[in-house]
C-alpha cells in the first residue's frame, strides 16, 4: 500500500514547490553571556568530565605567530619551517650533521594560526603518525633523485639546498652551500612516508646506514616551539629564496 501513496506524496510534494508560500516569521537577538557556561544537563557534563583531562593537554600554548601561515609551491614560510625542523631536530635528537631535509607538502594539512598557537594546532597541521628518519645517500644518487624530483614538476618541502628551475631542469642545485658533488656521501633527514614510497617518492634503495628514530615528528615540532617560546622568540615565518621556479612563474 505504501508504494501506491508514493507517486500521490511526490506530486503533492512537487505542488508545494511550485506554490508561491507565504512564511511568517520574527526574530528576537538572544545574547551569548556566561550563563551559556551553565551545562544543567547532568548527562553531559558527564561526558565532558570524562574526556577533558585527556583533551586538555591539547590546549596547551606552545609558541606565538606573528601571522597566519599557509603552505605553498615552490616553497612558502610554512612549508620551510616544516622541513628546517625536521632538518633540527634530526641533527639534535641523532648527534649527526645533516646535509638536506624533506617532507612533503601533502603531510602539511591547514594554516598555522596568528597568535597563540596551541598544541593541538600543531596536530591538526601535521595529523599524520610520521616518525624522524636519518640516513647517508651517494652524491650521485642524491643528484639524481633531486633532478627527478624538479623534472616531474613537482619539488617537495626541503631545507639545507638552493634549487632554481627553468623547463623541469635544475639550473642551480646546490646542497650543504654548495654543488652536488657526486662522490661525497650526505646525509638525508627525512619522515618514513617517503621512505616508504609515498607521494611517489622513492628513496630506499638509495638509502644506506638507515635509522628510523622513532620519533614523532608532530611531537618534536611542539618541543621545538616550546624551546623557542621559551627564549622569548615568537614564530616568524617567510620564503627565503631556496626554490625558485620559473616555470611555475611563467604559468601564472
Amino acid at each position: 500500500m505504501k508504494y501506491k501513496l508514493l507517486p500521490l506524496m511526490l506530486t503533492l510534494l512537487l505542488a508545494c514547490c511550485t506554490t508561491q508560500a507565504q512564511i511568517q516569521w520574527k526574530w528576537t537577538p538572544v545574547t551569548i553571556d556566561s550563563t551559556f557556561d551553565d551545562i544543567r544537563d547532568l548527562r553531559a557534563t558527564q561526558i565532558i568530565a570524562k574526556y577533558d583531562p585527556q583533551v586538555a593537554p591539547l590546549q596547551e600554548i606552545v609558541a606565538y605567530s606573528q601571522d597566519e601561515y599557509d603552505k605553498g609551491r615552490p616553497e612558502s614560510g610554512l612549508s620551510n619551517f616544516a622541513a628546517d625542523v625536521i632538518y633540527s631536530i634530526a641533527e639534535q635528537r641523532t648527534g649527526r650533521n645533516m646535509d638536506i631535509a624533506m617532507t612533503n607538502f601533502g603531510g602539511i594539512r591547514t594554516s598555522l594560526p596568528k597568535g597563540a598557537v596551541r598544541v593541538y594546532d600543531i596536530f591538526s597541521i601535521f595529523p599524520f603518525n610520521n616518525s624522524l628518519v636519518v640516513f647517508d645517500i651517494k652524491g650521485s644518487d642524491l643528484h639524481a633523485f633531486l633532478d627527478r624530483m624538479i623534472g616531474r614538476g613537482r619539488v617537495e618541502c626541503l631545507s639545507g639546498v638552493e634549487i632554481e628551475i627553468r623547463n623541469r631542469k635544475a639550473t642551480k642545485l646546490n646542497v650543504a652551500g654548495a654543488p652536488i658533488d657526486d662522490s661525497k656521501v650526505y646525509t638525508f633527514a627525512t619522515i618514513n612516508f617517503l621512505m616508504d614510497g609515498g607521494d611517489g617518492v622513492t628513496l630506499t634503495d638509495m638509502a644506506f646506514n638507515l635509522e628510523d628514530t622513532g620519533i614523532w615528528v608532530r611531537d618534536a615540532i611542539c618541543d621545538y616551539l616550546r624551546d623557542l617560546t621559551a627564549r622569548g622568540e615568537t614564530l616568524t615565518l617567510a620564503p627565503d629564496g631556496r626554490i625558485k621556479d620559473h616555470d611555475r612563474k611563467e604559468r601564472r
